[in-house]
């Protein structure tokens, strides 16, 4: 590692080259009890020790074989031995390390379809496998190209046949490992345009802990009894590492699957098993789960899991939830639930789920929050299992959003799939929106869509205001670009400009237009085009748009353009006119000269008759960069995008700022939190005097007797910008007093008293106390450490809704002795909800000794799982005392993090992005600069995430240049009459 050397002393060879703290690496010593090495023998001892190596080399290539290999002669093993190849070919996992443009497969052939058969030997970490593509020539060629990632074919069993009885094999000119995850064939004829032919194959792979493709974790029971659960996660590039492929989601093919598995395990898949057959040439049980085609489908969308999981049948005969034994009890919410939601999509598309069933599975260790196979559904533990006695309120709606979320796909995506990861959105971004339409449907109390807001607009706006944002359709080519893609752009921005469309063309015209687009692309593959030709149908025929208009001409400038717009508005109240000018919003005036417009749909109300439902756009800004328009009579005030339906935030002139804070109560909830939301990134981004959100969001506060959910949460979410920025500044206590004056009667309404209360006022309880109990001196906190202490002592349980802020202030405020025991009751608690609860609450310790030991846990034997890696590193980032720790722990350990968590699921991203929270000086740019800078080479899938670090703390170097000052003198002025605002 750059700059580091280990526990034992032993200097790396930078340690050796820059010397420069004078460290005695003496290796010549002069002295009478040492030994001296003249010159000339050290020179020849080197050069024979180069010599040395080199025969040793030489050896090793040509005499030892390197397959993978391992002593014990278990069942599995046995039946691997009967499936061995035999070739000398060779036998080391090819592992590409740097991907490049050429990973794009030819269009050449295409697969139609898979037959696999695949046997897991659970000692060695390995898989055997046998595998016939049924594939087409859609060109005559005479090669044959596809993907593997650590895979190593036994070059002997390639065959190439025609897909006729009798055919004779294609002889193979050559065969070669491509350093991109390739693998080519090249013949000695050509395959003939429109024939179908076979291609079979041996290979050898591995099952890796990196919850990656095919790979092997444990758990451990309630007896202490070690299992093994065998999981797959292809998605979105590694069904390669299961199983040769065409791994793109064009290539669509039908998949039938033969897996070996012990007589004390089962298997699933996405369809269910059609037989099973003992397999007699193996000691002990061992037998083949043989299941049926599938329909045509995308290699990620291909899964299997072998377990020892159990499984309750939910309210229809469709679905099944897996679970670890011990769990089975808490999939029942789950049971309820993702039937009622599969049939509102079914309702909803008018297109019945095509598969005959489909299993939802908590797996142990995951990576992602879950995974949408076709059939065969994954989550975490968390995403998925409800247990009354520890998952609070938060794991309902994540288990609901979830579960919501992964129904959407098999229509948005698994049904109709992109054609490429360039158009991720058209799935994630869909997915992402119909979710919240699923929850509605079934938990209707909740009123989930009007936290569309501080869920999916906010998130996606944080990172679009920045430079460094890309367009939500942009061109990948390799591994690396592909898992960058599954972002926030992708998943919250796709999201929100699909229901901006939604608002424009009106409900019942958009839902024709996606059925239209379902019905036409099932089982195939489309672009946003093909999305976009279908809903412009509908718009035509509803009258939605004009003829000459189309979806794609309005949304080509929201796809394949970077950031959004902000409408800068001054009305002439006299004339009944309003002057529109849009212009890029950026966090930083770096790049103000920006040209960028867009098509902006906008609706309209005023004073003179408000009305907050009717969403359809009243004006058009047609690319337009200025434009004046007639309006109603505006009266007092005037609103543009009712319920922040379009993806843009608005500046109005000064004398509507003004009265819209006098108006704020009178304006229903959900357009309160959007101006306080508006108001505040204008103010940060130096586009408007912070005079008005502070005066706004403190009426509000103080008026708001009722405490509205919405305001509240985004309220809280746009103060915590300013914490974080003016934390280690003069104006931090004036701040404290500032929220403490405009939110006193809302801190003494909500208390801890969580009675079974619905599930909005358990949300306002939890966002309350959170800033409640920020002051060490305040009755929360008093309340947090007492009730904790009882937890300790007398193992008083802390009600589940209750316990992240507790845990959190009582570690926060006590010392290394709650900390160990919030540690020690990690390890021991089974419950996936608890576990995650204490994971965070142990990083808001103020100790840094302690925030240093606890960051060594994600290399010191790693008793943190992958999964949870960013979580623990999130969590002391976050902590205004750990942001610095956190950073030269990342630093000092880049490669041996990289080494164990691997490119996937943007673990190391996240991290990087954490950083920047409370970096807001220059000398911290230039030191992550200059760490980004260092770890180029190795700086795997984090590039887009070292961008938006690097331009957020950009930004807040900015704010303390430009804002400080101002925000500094406006607390001081109003100090005495923060509540009389």
């Amino acid at each position: 590692m750059v700059g580091y050397y280990n526990n034992q002393g032993v200097p790396t060879s930078m340690d050796l080259e820059n010397n420069s703290s004078q460290k005695k690496y003496t290796v010549n010593q002069n002295n009478d009890k040492g030994l001296v090495i003249s010159k000339a023998l050290c020179t020849l001892m080197v050069i024979g020790a180069i010599l040395l190596a080199v025969l040793v080399g030489l050896i090793v290539f040509f005499l030892v074989p390197r397959g993978c290999s391992g002593d014990a002669q278990t069942p599995t093993a046995s039946l691997i031995q009967n499936n061995t190849p035999t070739d000398n070919g060779p036998k080391m996992f090819h592992d590409s390390s740097g991907v490049s443009p050429l990973e794009r497969l030819p269009r050449s052939i295409k697969p139609i379809h898979y037959m696999i058969e695949i046997t897991p030997d659970l000692v060695k970490e390995t898989i055997m496998g046998t595998e016939t593509i049924t594939i087409k020539a859609v060109e005559n060629t005479d090669t044959i190209i596809f993907h593997l990632n650590r895979i190593t074919i036994n070059a002997k069993s390639i065959d190439v046949r025609l897909d006729q009885k009798n055919s004779q094999s294609i002889s193979v000119k050559s065969q070669k490992y491509l350093e991109d995850q390739r693998y080519r064939i090249t013949l000695d004829q050509e395959l003939e345009s429109d024939s179908t032919y076979m291609l079979s194959l041996e290979y050898q792979g591995e099952l890796n802990k990196q919850l990656q493709g095919f790979y092997k974790s444990e758990y451990i029971t309630p007896a202490g009894d070690v299992r093994s659960v065998v999981p797959t996660q292809f998605s979105p590039t590694d069904a390669r590492r299961a199983f040769p492929c065409f791994d793109e989601p064009s290539f669509k093919a039908k998949f039938s699957l033969k897996i070996a598995r012990p007589g004390n395990m089962t298997t699933l898949s996405n369809m269910p098993v059609e037989k099973t057959e003992l397999i007699p040439t193996v000691e002990g049980s061992w037998y083949w789960d043989i299941y049926p085609e599938t329909p045509e489908m995308s290699t990620y969308l291909v899964a299997f899991i072998l377990s020892d999981l159990m499984s309750q049948q939910s309210t229809n005969n469709i679905i099944k939830i897996w679970s670890r034994r011990e769990y089975i009890s808490q999939t029942d919410y789950a049971a309820r639930l993702a039937p009622k939601i599969l049939r509102y999509f079914e309702d909803y598309f008018s297109i019945k789920f095509p598969l005959p069933k489909m299993d939802m599975v908590a797996v142990p260790e995951f990576g992602y929050g879950a995974m949408e196979n076709w059939g065969l559904v994954t989550f975490r533990e968390n995403s998925l299992l409800f247990d009354n006695h520890s998952s609070t309120v938060e794991d309902q709606r994540t288990i609901a959003t979830v579960i919501s979320h992964e129904i959407a796909h098999q229509w948005f995506g698994n049904l109709a799939t992109p054609k490429w990861w360039n158009d991720l959105w058209l799935k994630e971004g869909f997915a992402t929106y119909l979710q919240y339409l699923g929850v509605d449907k079934t938990e209707p109390t909740w009123k989930i869509m009007e936290e569309f807001l501080p869920s999916e607009i906010e998130r996606a706006m944080s990172v679009d205001s920045l430079q460094s944002s890309r367009p939500i359709s942009f061109e990948v080519a390799n591994s690396l670009q592909i898992q960058q893609a599954f972002d926030d752009i992708s998943y919250a921005k796709g999201a929100c400009i699909i229901r901006m469309i939604n608002h424009f063309l009106g409900e019942e015209a958009f839902k024709r237009g996606l059925i239209k687009y379902l019905e036409k692309f099932k089982y195939g593959n489309a672009d946003r085009n093909d999305l976009f030709a279908a809903l412009t149908e509908e718009a035509h025929a509803s009258g939605a748009l004009l003829p000459n208009e189309t979806v794609k001409h309005i949304m080509d400038t929201w796809t394949e353009q970077a950031g959004f717009p902000v409408i800068n508005v001054v009305a002439d109240y006299q004339r009944n006119t309003l002057k529109l000018v849009q212009k890029r919003f950026l966090l930083t005036t770096s790049h103000s000269n920006e040209e960028t417009t867009w098509w902006i749909p906008i609706s309209y109300t005023s004073s003179r008759s408000p009305d907050f439902t009717n969403t359809k756009p009243k004006i058009w800004m047609r690319g337009d960069k200025e434009v004046t328009v007639e309006v109603d009579p505006i009266g007092e005030w005037y609103l543009l995008n009712i319920n922040h339906t379009g993806y843009y935030i608005v500046n109005y002139d000064e004398k509507n700022w003004k009265k819209l804070i006098d108006k704020i109560m009178s304006i229903q909830p959900l357009t309160r939190a959007q101006l306080i939301s508006d108001a505040m990134d204008l103010a940060r981004a130096n586009q408007l005097d912070y005079n008005i959100p502070l005066r706004m969001l403190a009426r509000m506060a103080v008026q708001d007797v009722d405490i509205m959910f919405i305001p509240t949460i985004v309220a809280f979410n746009k103060l915590k910008y300013l914490s974080d920025i003016l934390y280690d500044t003069p104006a931090f206590g004036l701040f404290e007093e500032y929220h403490k004056s405009i939110f006193k009667a809302t801190y003494q309404i909500v208390d801890f008293n969580d009675n079974l209360d619905d599930y909005i006022t358990r949300r306002i309880r939890q966002t309350v106390l959170e800033w409640s109990c920020r002051s060490s001196e305040s009755k929360c906190v008093h309340e947090s450490r007492a009730r904790f202490r009882q937890w300790m002592i007398n193992d008083k349980s802390i009600a589940p809704n209750l316990r992240s802020i507790i845990y959190c202030t009582a570690i926060r405020e006590g010392t290394d002795i709650e900390w160990n025991f919030a540690y020690e009751r990690y390890t021991e608690t089974s419950s996936p909800s608890e576990k995650n609860i204490l994971l965070d609450a142990l990083g808001c310790t103020k100790l840094k000794w302690l925030l240093s030991r606890y960051l060594d846990k994600l290399i010191d034997g790693y008793s943190i799982r992958i999964q949870d890696a960013d979580r623990v590193f999130e969590s002391v980032a976050k902590n205004k005392e750990g942001t610095l720790i956190a950073f030269d722990f990342i630093r000092k350990n880049w490669n041996e993090l990289l080494n164990h968590y691997g490119g996937g699921f943007n673990i190391l991203g996240n991290m990087i992005q954490s950083l920047s929270k409370h970096m807001t000086n220059e000398f911290q740019l230039e030191e992550l600069l200059r760490f980004r800078d260092s770890i180029k080479p190795n700086i795997s899938t984090t590039t887009q995430a070292f961008d938006v670090a690097i331009e957020t703390v950009k930004a807040n170097v900015e704010w303390m240049k430009k804002n400080y000052k101002q925000v500094e003198a406006w607390l001081s002025t109003n100090q005495e009459q923060f509540y009389y605002l």
